[in-house]
């Protein structure tokens, strides 16, 4: 029985991907800032760190387009570039936050554009009203790299824009048409750099769902190769798998070990009488009793039609008896409600059989537990029975 939980994250995750607006579902909220972690906090290291280096080369611009503040120009860029370095190094060394390192060139260009213009508003050169352009290349930058918070970038992007907007005004002397055609230069390239950042956060998402989709669809593949379909119990080569490693990586001296072997009573009779479909739910009732008195350790499988095998680890034949004789009253004492009202009662019949510490075979006492259960049903049945090994 394939696991409820991963059917409704898969049900979850194909409505997201099916959205206008992909949106990671809450409860895969942090493994997607975990999954971008793995994929970008280096990328975003680099790009900050080459983004700094490129805001420093705009000095020597400065030097020769504004040659009387050139040389404050270097000296404060220099600083700021220096300090802004540092802090993404301590980021990517210390913090480990991806959600900052995101926002973290956004958050650099303010403090960039607002050194750039009072650098501007200071200068007396005739160039400013045309240098004043190359601030376009701010907003670009700011969400050019944004990957995984779309929203907060948008808020950082206008509080670029009102910086760059207070700043040429003062730079064009309150000249309202220099203001109004930096306006109309500047929209387009916002729109644009905030198109960017939109279907850069999109495609961030829909590559962390299909990944998770996928992973989810090969667990659920997995469950399937190893799980009986009807119970949700171990299937036959699941049981051998985990029982054989179980078996030969034991530490010395070695453990004792039980296996117990047991079948419905009479099945035939309830199939022939009631229908395949109240046989079946005869076994899913069966596998839930067990999971509800077993032990968490105790390896148990459904073995083929209604016979089941249980590996008791670290179980004398003493306690196995006494497990066994638990498991079959508690079976013997459920029932199963039909549509009549009736109450279809069952029992079964269970073989007892130890390892000893010479025969670790699987297969060697998988057939005198069978052996112990052949002696139970003609005994009588809804009893158990041992097959009594030497050491």
């Amino acid at each position: 029985m394939i696991n409820e939980y991963k059917k409704e994250s898969r049900a979850l995750i194909q409505k997201a991907l099916k959205g206008t607006f992909i949106r990671v579902p809450a409860q895969f909220r942090q493994e997607f800032f975990h999954y971008h972690r793995r994929q970008l906090f280096k990328f975003f290291f680099q790009v900050n760190i080459v983004a700094q280096l490129a805001y420093l080369s705009y000095a020597i611009a400065d030097w020769f387009m504004l040659p009387d503040v050139g040389l404050l120009a270097i000296g404060l860029k220099t600083a700021y570039t220096l300090l802004m370095m540092g802090i993404t190094w301590g980021i990517y060394t210390y913090s480990k936050s991806i959600l900052l390192f995101d926002l973290m060139l956004p958050l650099s260009i303010v403090g960039a554009s607002a050194l750039w213009f009072s650098l501007l508003n200071l200068s007396n050169s005739p160039d400013v009203p045309i240098y004043l352009y190359a601030s376009l290349v701010f907003i670009v930058l700011a969400n050019l790299c944004v990957q995984i918070r779309f929203k907060a970038a948008v808020l950082i992007s206008l509080c670029i824009s009102l910086i760059l907007l207070i700043g040429v005004y003062f730079a064009v002397s309150g000249n309202i048409h220099q203001l109004q055609l930096f306006i109309l230069i500047y929209s387009p390239v916002l729109l644009f750099s905030l198109y960017i950042s939109w279907n850069s956060t999109q495609k961030s998402r829909i590559v962390f769902l299909h990944s998770k989709l996928d992973q989810l669809n090969r667990e659920a593949l997995n469950i399937m190769a190893h799980t009986d379909v009807l119970t949700g119990l171990n299937n036959r080569r699941q049981f051998i798998q985990l029982a054989n490693y179980h078996i030969h990586h034991q530490s010395k001296p070695l453990q004792p070990l039980s296996l117990l072997i047991f079948d419905v009573d009479k099945f035939k009779n309830i199939n022939d009488q009631f229908g395949h479909y109240i046989g079946d739910h005869v076994l899913q009732q069966i596998a839930e009793t067990c999971r509800h008195t077993l032990r968490s350790q105790d390896i148990i499988a459904r073995f083929g039609g209604e016979e089941f095998i249980i590996l008791l680890p670290q179980t004398h034949l003493r306690q196995a008896q006494d497990i066994a004789e638990r498991l079959r009253r508690a079976i013997a004492d459920d029932y199963l409600e039909l549509d009549t009202l009736q109450k279809l009662k069952f029992t079964v019949s269970i073989g007892v059989a130890e390892f000893g510490q010479k025969n670790r075979d699987l297969q060697s006492v998988i057939r005198m537990a069978d052996q112990a259960l052949y002696q139970a049903k003609s005994a009588g049945r809804n009893q158990i029975s041992t097959y009594k090994t030497a050491s």
